[in-house]
């Protein structure tokens, strides 16, 4: 069994695609959640669907977060004047690969800026959100949401290769957001450990929404601390912007 759940204007048409039966649902009666891994669309009391994401057909998502917050923009959003809409960037780093693992950390030491200069190959900003420069400012190694607005959602794939010099070394990176008293951080990678020495690429994909004047106005810059001396190489990161409303 699988459902498909198509946007429209002010109502949300969900095509049951083992019994064949198609049913158009007010927006304004609807909410949708994830439980225990499952996606929850709700009509008030009553649950329209309350299963896996394999699932649902439409929209094309394997992932909870990317599914449910899909839906919810829908239900937002509403008709033709209200969407959502997004792109992409890639900011792959040129200078900690010549050599590899240029950034040092010190084991047990302070947590240490991950930079990315944006100059290697790979670095892709053709297909950003309209209006968006930038989502990265490599002058000051910080994400830069300027160009946001409160309700945006931002995805971001971190790519490193870390190079331990002895074995069992952990490490955390954090992603710092906000400023002051109100700053606060996301994990990224935590308390991971690698059993022996030599280089390790690792990736890890997370994801924000700027719920706040203080998450827009302050960037963010992903720190890294670890157990035992070691250095890293940053291939780089993937961000992906979804927006609300047309730009």
């Amino acid at each position: 069994m699988g459902f498909r759940i198509e946007n429209k204007a002010t109502e949300l048409l969900i095509y049951n695609t083992d019994t064949k039966s198609i049913n158009y649902y007010p927006k304004s009666n609807l909410s949708v959640s994830a439980s225990e891994g499952r996606v929850v669309l709700s009509n008030g009391t009553q649950n329209i669907i309350n299963d896996d994401v394999s699932k649902i057909d439409l929209p094309a998502f394997n992932g909870l977060y990317d599914l449910v917050t899909t839906i919810k923009s829908y239900l937002i959003l509403g008709g033709d004047n209200d969407n959502i809409s997004g792109g992409f960037a890639n900011y792959d780093d040129f200078a900690t690969s010549q050599p590899l693992g240029a950034i040092s950390v010190t084991g047990g030491g302070a947590a240490v800026v991950l930079t990315n200069d944006t100059l290697g190959v790979n670095t892709n900003t053709s297909n950003l959100p309209e209006d968006v420069d930038r989502l990265w400012d490599p002058s000051t190694n910080n994400f830069d949401w300027s160009d946001l607005k409160v309700g945006d959602m931002v995805d971001i794939r971190l790519d490193i290769i870390v190079k331990t010099l002895s074995s069992n070394t952990g490490i955390d990176v954090l992603l710092h957001l906000g400023t002051g008293a109100s700053a606060y951080s996301i994990p990224f990678i935590q308390e991971h450990n690698f059993k022996s020495s030599g280089n390790h690429q690792i990736t890890s994909f997370n994801s924000i929404y700027i719920g706040d004047t203080n998450t827009l106005n302050n960037g963010g810059q992903f720190k890294i601390t670890a157990d035992a001396t070691c250095s890293v190489a940053i291939n780089g990161w993937y961000v992906r912007c979804l927006r609300r409303g047309i730009v």
